[in-house]
């Protein structure tokens, strides 16, 4: 029994650092591969470790012991803006980022003494509880046992935060979605009983509870792309809610900017042919002659440009990825209405035709 868990144990991590790698195969924003590929990496990488310490596996490389224990308490901090990602659509980094990631930053820069011991004294130091020195052991203690509920916290801050970040009709969403708040006490329960497992020196346990986690993260990866649209739709939903928060002081350019581009690049509303500047200032809440003044003097363009520029990185985007396809046809469903405005937008920005830049970009 002991041997097929740690077998199982073994492929699901490794399983898990395949996907890992191919998030960045996904469309998805940069920042959001990078996010997902260290939260599955790392992860994946500790329980290949974790395994290691349970069988004794670390006494044939006693060099690698304990490499991954200051990294741990990184899993909070990434699961945290995985969280915010998800709600929000985007990285948010601001005082609170420092305040998440300084243990960690503080546990491996401790920690940094220790790796650069010899495997001799390593295996000397194992579990910490033999070191003379009281305080020094009760800090490598107080390291290897905080993950947990660093990363509990971190998740809890997260879902308060994103609750607060929705509308009512967002919430509304959510509830609806019942395995989705059953899902978030599921990890939090995952990763107490984990804390009890490491306290009591339960092997079984733990490395039952480390296959779960492993298979739920891999789970995790088809259901983000089973339940895309609603995930889409939260974000849409945080986004209109935080503007509409901010505009409550008055108008906040800033805001109104961010707001743009959000509606922009996540709702895509100039792929609508009928997109105008009285449109768009409709859903900001604010007049076209404040619309066009913010455009003009934040972003040093006007309305139409502004949307243009968008329409044409769309276009040029699928020609791209299928040169094959009807340039017209491309067009008018990345919100051109004529073929006339198109060449000419086309070639003020790109300063060749069309078809030009399909020759030029065309896979040799």
């Amino acid at each position: 029994m002991d041997s097929l868990l740690n077998l199982l144990v073994f492929a699901s991590a490794c399983s898990l650092i395949t996907i890992a790698f191919g998030y960045f195969s996904e469309d998805r924003k940069k920042a959001e591969k990078i996010i997902i590929f260290i939260v599955c990496f790392l992860w994946g990488v500790d329980s290949l470790f974790l395994l290691s310490e349970e069988t004794g596996f670390y006494k044939d490389f006693p060099h690698l012991l304990y490499l991954n224990q200051p990294f741990e308490l990184f899993l909070g901090p990434l699961v945290y803006y995985r969280f915010r990602i998800m709600v929000e659509g985007k990285m948010r980094f601001n005082r609170l980022t420092i305040f998440l990631f300084l243990p960690g930053v503080l546990a491996v820069l401790y920690f940094i003494s220790f790796f650069m011991q010899s495997p001799e004294v390593k295996l000397t130091s194992v579990g910490f509880y033999n070191l003379e020195d009281g305080i020094v052991k009760s800090i490598y203690l107080f390291i290897m046992y905080s993950p947990v509920p660093w990363f509990i916290f971190c998740l809890i801050l997260a879902v308060i935060h994103g609750w607060w970040m929705l509308s009512k009709k967002g919430r509304q969403m959510i509830m609806h979605k019942k395995f989705l708040l059953g899902y978030n006490f599921l990890w939090i329960l995952l990763f107490l009983i984990i804390y009890i497992a490491i306290i009591f020196k339960n092997s079984l346990m733990l490395k039952g509870m480390i296959l779960m986690i492993n298979c739920i993260l891999i789970f995790s990866y088809y259901l983000e792309k089973k339940y895309v649209d609603f995930f889409l739709e939260m974000q849409k939903d945080s986004s209109e809610t935080r503007y509409k928060r901010s505009m409550l002081k008055g108008i906040d350019t800033r805001a109104v900017i961010e707001r743009i581009k959000e509606l922009m690049s996540m709702e895509n509303i100039y792929f609508n042919e009928n997109l105008s500047l009285q449109t768009l200032s409709s859903i900001l809440n604010i007049t076209p002659h404040q619309l066009s003044e913010i455009l003009n003097s934040e972003l040093d363009t006007n309305f139409k440009s502004f949307v243009n520029g968008y329409r044409i990185s769309a276009v040029k985007k699928r020609l791209t990825e299928n040169p094959h396809s009807g340039i017209m046809e491309t067009a008018f469903k990345c919100g051109f209405n004529s073929k006339n405005a198109f060449n000419t937008a086309f070639h003020k920005a790109e300063g060749m035709s069309p078809t030009e830049f399909i020759e030029k970009n065309a896979p040799r």
